[in-house]
């Protein structure tokens, strides 16, 4: 899979636009999202596609970073569910304040059609873009390079709730992560780092489960997992501190499983 990072477009295109990459013609078809987590919502906007235009940052954690949402993942498990959904290039905006500026159009025709030579683009409902939040759906309907697929909300549960990734982030504050691994279409998953006394410490920029414990894994190892008042992991497992360990969440534990884990 071919990952690259855009260039601020300068200018509309055919006026000091950037040039197309990785040899793109006009023949992609284009996902557009922040796709955090991958979750199947998520999966019915890529279907069919062979690109995906995602963020990185999260465009939160730039323009709001008191209220950035806590993400379901890293880049590096972001690009393996892509690749294993059969994507074969993501293009990545480095996200800043130079790219907050950019307009709804310029993006469109500098980045999307210039730079990734689309002919096709999907999106899910309600898809807001460019300097601002003024782009919409609408916006892409006025480019006729291009055709729009709007994917509407999927929904799971009795209640017909949507699935995204506000919805995943409740669950896993609520310590149900197994309910959150339905959503997501795999158990959660997050990168940690062995801290003092054994303790695994997640970022707080990840979403992370509520204090309890858990049946998971750290690395490939099966183990219970103690989540403490703190958010730091206590969890079976002899890495050396500083190490880097992903910490895997399958379900909360039971009370004969919640025995302390040995450290």
């Amino acid at each position: 899979m071919e990952v690259l990072s855009l260039e601020v477009p300068h200018g509309r295109r055919g006026a000091g636009g950037g040039s197309r990459t990785g040899g793109a013609s006009s023949s992609a078809k284009v996902a557009i999202g922040t796709f955090d987590g991958v979750h199947l919502g998520h999966r019915q906007v890529l279907d069919g596609c062979d690109t995906v235009l995602t963020f990185d940052p999260h465009p939160r954690q730039v323009l709001d970073p008191c209220h950035a949402p806590g993400l379901l993942g890293d880049r590096r498990q972001k690009l393996r569910k892509l690749g294993s959904l059969g994507i074969r290039r993501v293009a990545i905006v480095p996200f800043d304040q130079a790219w907050s500026r950019v307009s709804a159009e310029e993006f469109v025709e500098g980045v999307v059609v210039e730079q990734l030579g689309a002919r096709a683009v999907s999106v899910g409902q309600g898809f807001r873009f460019g300097a601002r939040g003024a782009g919409t759906t609408g916006t892409f309907d006025r480019c006729p390079e291009l055709s729009t697929r709007i994917v509407p909300l999927v929904t799971r549960g009795s209640a017909g709730e949507p699935i995204s990734s506000t919805r995943i982030r409740r669950l896993i504050s609520e310590g149900d992560v197994e309910s959150a691994g339905e959503l997501l279409g795999s158990a959660l998953a997050l990168p940690a780092v062995v801290g003092d006394r054994g303790r695994l410490l997640i970022s707080s920029e990840f979403a992370r489960p509520a204090p309890g414990s858990y049946i998971g894994y750290v690395d490939s190892r099966p183990c219970r997992l103690r989540v403490c008042q703190d958010l730091s992991v206590a969890g079976a497992g002899t890495a050396r501190t500083g190490s880097p360990v992903q910490v895997t969440f399958v379900k909360q534990a039971s009370w004969a499983e919640s025995r302390p884990a040995e450290l």
